[in-house]
């Protein structure tokens, strides 16, 4: 077989496993219940975690639809590390709005844990009263069926957590664009695929739920508070414990408007050395499932007109899956001018990967971290980061 043979065959596996990959994820969307009330004996009491930290797009948005949650009993809780945070104003400002709801908001200490966003959260859970705990990010816009989805996952023999599949939405600049596609096109397909596949089930912190006792067994979330994935390695603590983990797959929105292309590539720089920490190996052949990146690849290494109509076809196919995902998970697809913009990401994407292998180095909430085995973090002092000695920024 011939060099551009075997890029062209190589080609064709790696679209065969990113089809595969959207057809599992497709599946699962299209075979999902219809959106109603559960059939529950009762209705648990939830309280919200709301850990903010800055103005995240469409914050105050994010948070009235919260305000709209059917739901008979929960409270929301949203945490600040700093009163002059500018998310501190809007906390209050949607707790004046709302006096009908249990909503309280609340200064955390952020030397609590390592990580800040687990650092608020045990602050928060020092005042709950919840018999669920609901963690939810600033910038998820949830649909009011939002706790009936979460409480249903959770009523089941041996259920410990459920993570929520969520949706790139809102976009009105190219970065913001990027990152939505990228979420609905590759992050979130990647995560109900292997969910699907797999008994070891992938969390994701932008929205999840476990029983407070059970937590409080695991031992809470000081129990994740020095790693980077707290959102997974709690995953992996039910998990071992012998809990099952659910996906609910009532969508929620992950809000990105205005976010730079530099702040794109910021963010999944850092999310790249996150995996590479956790799963090294299958961070090493990542590349594989972006067939428009191997053939690309075939093309540098046996240039010829085989391996250039095979990038034209993957790039062509890859793109229709890509837009096929969006449309299904938001409900509509991406404006007809952001169409090309799936092969842009395919190699912001591979810049983002190769980037990861460069440093350890990450910022997270304007903290400084090295980045260890497992995702474990380690505060960076002044003295190293004027001295580079933890190495380059993300």
């Amino acid at each position: 077989m011939s060099l551009a043979h075997l890029s062209v065959a190589m080609s064709a596996v790696s679209l065969a496993l990113y089809a595969t990959m959207i057809a599992l994820f497709a599946r699962a969307l299209w075979t999902r219940p219809t959106a109603r009330r559960p059939k529950l004996y009762r209705a648990p009491r939830v309280t919200i975690f709301k850990p903010l930290a800055g103005c995240d797009d469409d914050l105050e948005d994010n948070l009235e639809s919260f305000a709209r949650i059917d739901y008979p009993s929960f409270e929301i809780l949203l945490g600040v590390a700093d009163g002059s945070d500018p998310a501190f104003a809007a906390a209050r400002r949607f707790a004046a709005r709302h006096p009908e709801l249990d909503a309280r908001v609340i200064v955390t200490d952020p030397d609590a844990a390592t990580n800040p966003k687990v650092a608020q959260l045990i602050g928060l859970e020092g005042v709950a009263t919840g018999e669920i705990y609901v963690i939810s990010d600033s910038n998820v816009r949830v649909p009011p069926s939002y706790l009936w989805s979460l409480v249903a996952e959770l009523d089941g023999e041996g259920v410990g957590m459920a993570t929520s599949v969520f949706a790139g939405s809102g976009e009105r600049t190219l970065g913001a664009a990027l990152e939505n596609l990228q979420i609905c096109a590759s992050s979130m397909p990647g995560l109900v695929a292997m969910n699907t596949v797999s008994r070891r089930t992938l969390t994701v912190g932008k929205s999840m739920a476990v029983r407070r006792r059970d937590l409080t067994r695991l031992g809470g979330f000081l129990a994740v508070g020095g790693f980077l994935a707290e959102d997974y390695m709690l995953g992996r603590r039910f998990l071992d414990a012998g809990f099952t983990v659910r996906t609910s797959l009532d969508v929620v929105d992950n809000r990105n408007v205005r976010c730079t292309v530099a702040r794109t590539l910021e963010r999944h720089t850092r999310w790249a050395k996150m995996r590479r920490s956790l799963f090294p190996s299958g961070f090493a052949l990542e590349p594989v499932l972006t067939p428009v990146v191997v053939a690309s690849f075939g093309v540098l290494v046996a240039p010829s007109k085989t391996t250039v109509a095979a990038l034209a076809i993957v790039g062509l196919a890859q793109t229709v899956c890509a837009l096929l995902a969006v449309r299904l998970v938001r409900g509509h697809g991406l404006a007809w001018w952001y169409a090309p913009l799936e092969i842009a990401r395919s190699y912001v994407t591979l810049f983002c990967w190769l980037r990861a292998w460069g440093s350890r180095r990450i910022a997270w909430r304007g903290h400084p971290f090295e980045l260890g085995p497992g995702s474990t973090i380690v505060p960076v002092s002044a003295q190293d980061e004027r001295s580079g000695r933890a190495g380059q920024p993300a």
